[in-house]
């Protein structure tokens, strides 16, 4: 059933090709690669279970990680003011919390800014202000993570790559994971879109998403690399109470919390109620199918990426797919779709 759903996906060209990796505790249920990197362009190949994606948006968890392994440590406090650790920023009002759970206020969009390169896209983030008052109104919006990934550096003292790398990367054995890949990896990245309005080229093995292109293909929202395998990892600990090969990677507390719906009682700028914890998305029906089960967890990226938990069944999901290729579409996602349809065929 699996195989057809994910099949029938490709030939309606949803996406080229696609990896699904399913696994209960340390048993692997489900891995398979399916179609090609490309459609039938030159240079295209079949998909092979260990190639390597741009995560895009699943960053952001990497990056929710991080902060929360520092919360643990005692270095970062969920109520404090993002300003307290950056300086610059002008919206003194906005928590911690608020960036970890989108209830921030700021809906500045970043793409727009590119042009402006590194130096005018950071002058837009500090100066922006909130549009809601912060903790009123949920909007998920890349701000709040890439200020998330500045105050992680930030703490750390050291730049964001070495960071996650050093907190979150390295401890799960994600060693494929990477910002910024090597040369020497390109064949084994799949790409993501023929970029014929700035960049003009193909988008292989250089980030996807434009704001973070523009700051170095470094950042809190997006830039990471890696395959499905490194994700199954990255799982683990969440559905796990915070534990990771005989240690507590994350403090169980912590976990309880981040699974916790932050948003209760808050209208998102949709007019919808949705569940969202910190970082992490709750029983969310766009891609975790018509009834996510009880507990579910999970995040997406543009590119055609998302991971899901299902705590209940100890279960965790990977679906990569460069679904952006070779043009992008605009919402909605029909991959996503195909990720919930995905999910209970597994289920």
């Amino acid at each position: 059933m699996l195989d057809h759903i994910i099949n029938e996906a490709i030939a309606a060209q949803i996406f080229p090709g696609a990896v699904i990796q399913v696994a209960s505790g340390d048993h692997l249920l489900h891995a398979a690669a399916y179609g090609n990197t490309m459609y039938a362009d030159s240079g295209s190949r079949p998909v092979a279970l260990d190639d390597i994606y741009d995560l895009a948006s699943l960053t952001k968890m990497v990056t929710a990680t991080a902060a929360l392994i520092l919360y643990d440590a005692g270095e970062l406090r969920l109520e404090r003011s993002a300003a307290y650790y950056l300086a610059k920023l002008a919206a003194t009002e906005v928590q911690v919390r608020h960036l970890l759970s989108h209830c921030s206020g700021l809906d500045l969009r970043l793409a727009p800014l590119c042009s402006g390169g590194a130096t005018g896209l950071r002058a837009a983030v500090w100066a922006a202000q909130p549009v809601h008052p912060p903790g009123s109104i949920s909007a998920y919006t890349n701000i709040n993570s890439l200020l998330l990934g500045e105050i992680v550096a930030a703490i750390a003292g050291m730049p964001l790559d070495h960071v996650l790398s050093e907190l979150v990367l390295q401890p799960l054995a994600m060693t494929r994971t990477c910002f910024c890949p090597a040369p020497e990896l390109k064949p084994q990245i799949v790409p993501t879109e023929w970029d014929t309005t700035w960049r003009e080229m193909l988008l292989h093995g250089v980030v996807h998403d434009e704001s973070a292109y523009a700051l170095g293909g470094v950042a809190g929202h997006a830039g990471l690399f890696g395959p499905a395998s490194d994700l199954l990892h990255f799982m683990r600990p969440w559905l796990e109470g915070g534990a990771w090969q005989g240690r507590q990677f994350l403090h169980e507390a912590t976990v309880a919390l981040a699974l916790q719906d932050q948003l209760a009682g808050i209208i998102s700028v949709g007019g919808n109620m949705l569940k969202g914890g910190l970082g992490w998305m709750l029983e969310r029906r766009n891609f975790m199918g018509s009834t996510p089960p009880p507990g579910s967890f999970g995040h997406t990226g543009f590119t055609g990426t998302a991971i899901i938990g299902v705590p209940s069944q100890n279960l965790a999901m990977v679906f990569l797919s460069n679904r952006t290729y070779p043009q992008r579409t605009p919402p909605p996602y029909r991959h996503q779709a195909v990720t919930g349809e995905a999910l209970m065929a597994v289920l």
